[in-house]
């Protein structure tokens, strides 16, 4: 296989990954309950724009520029492009599995996706610059991929939930298999496509750079629900988990179209991508490990009969 028609593959594969997943969540979103858990935890969802926006790219760059200073500039603009790139898409999968809150995880995934199309093609030409790479890309160029392949799925996914309700559920399903499907081929041509650059970059400690990624997210995300001192455990590892792991279908865009012919940029962010779910997972493990004993520990403590309390049985 040549590699344009691997290219072939790998961009293709990810454009449909992202439209499909775009309108599958669309197809997923009760617009009513959204809306209402957006307003019912809106200190959450605000402070998770802050951190998302503000102080994750901050911590971000200042890493490039210390720490993570030796590193390619390649190497270091997919970090850019991963540090403005918000809202996982499996945050409710994660959730789900940690036995937390999916209901807010959807609701922080749908405001952070939209967020982040407004934010990317400001925020990345700037944080190129902070970071003195070589390559420059126009917020033009990083806008209408997102607006193109990103909203507009989601709007018709949403207009298409209200149009034919009936028809949406086993549609659903369907679209997110299909979508899952779309991006391990995505994931296996790249490995295929680039595993030289991938035994290159293991040589400049890009490798070691990635694992501050997720831990700058759990950090934030840690942060997010202290500051607003959230009790329920299921809506804390709900946030922390939808802060900690960037989001992969506008980074697979930025890799498809703006930064096509840097393939340094797509080996980052794929592994970026790669040790941070699996840095998160490891922690969703454990919360659900956590969650698992609880629920055993509150079972074992409740009384043994439903009548009435000690003090007012009678012996004999």
């Amino acid at each position: 296989m040549t590699q344009s028609s691997q290219s072939v593959l790998i961009n293709g594969f990810g454009v449909l990954f992202v439209i499909l997943n775009s309108f599958g969540l669309g197809l997923r979103l009760q617009i009513g309950k959204l809306l209402a858990q957006a307003i019912s935890h809106w200190k959450i969802a605000a402070l998770a724009l802050v951190i998302n926006f503000v102080i994750i790219p901050l911590l971000f760059i200042g890493y490039l520029l210390t720490i993570a200073s030796s590193i390619p500039g390649e190497i270091k603009v997919g970090f850019c492009v991963a540090a403005l790139c918000a809202g996982m898409p499996f945050a409710p999968l994660l959730a789900r599995l940690a036995k937390a809150d999916v209901s807010i995880a959807t609701t922080l995934i749908v405001v952070l996706t939209v967020a982040t199309v407004i934010a990317l093609p400001i925020g990345l030409p700037l944080a190129i610059d902070a970071v003195d790479a070589q390559l420059k890309t126009s917020a033009w160029d990083v806008a209408w991929p997102l607006l193109l392949f990103l909203l507009l799925p989601l709007a018709l996914g949403c207009a298409f939930r209200v149009w034919w309700p009936d028809l949406t559920p086993p549609l659903a399903q369907w679209t997110v298999r299909v979508a899952i499907l779309c991006l391990l081929f995505n994931l296996n041509f790249t490995l295929v496509a680039y595993w030289s650059q991938f035994v290159d970059t293991w040589g400049t400690e890009s490798y070691i750079a990635a694992l501050a990624g997720p831990f700058i997210g759990l950090g934030c995300g840690y942060i997010l629900v202290s500051t607003l001192r959230v009790k329920d455990v299921g809506v804390r590892h709900a946030a922390e988990a939808t802060t900690a792991v960037r989001n992969i279908a506008p980074m697979l865009l930025m890799m498809i179209f703006p930064f096509e012919a840097d393939p340094l940029v797509t080996v980052s962010i794929t592994i970026l991508n790669t040790v941070g779910l699996v840095v998160v997972l490891s922690f969703v493990l454990m919360w659900r490990r956590g969650a698992s004993s609880s629920d055993s520990g509150a079972t074992t403590s409740e009384p043994e009969s439903e009548g009435p309390p000690r003090h007012l049985r009678h012996d004999g």
